[in-house]
């Protein structure tokens, strides 16, 4: 009795860990997905400045 107890504690054991590993490359997956999304809006954004910089010309520009 106490060996198939044992078995079926493994058992949950390692479904826990199979779960845990999907989770976890899931979890992984979407965070790639958003710094991919996060690089895309950088270069546009940057490429909106520098068009919007051409567009005014030799506009000077005080800094303080």
């Amino acid at each position: 009795m106490k060996i198939c107890w044992l078995w079926c504690e493994l058992k949950l054991l390692l479904a826990d860990i199979a779960r845990s590993v999907r989770l976890s490359e899931e979890v992984t997956r979407v965070s790639q997905h958003f710094g991919m999304l996060t690089i895309e809006f950088s270069r546009w954004l940057v490429e909106l400045v520098a068009r919007a910089i051409d567009r005014c010309g030799d506009v000077g520009v005080t800094y303080y």
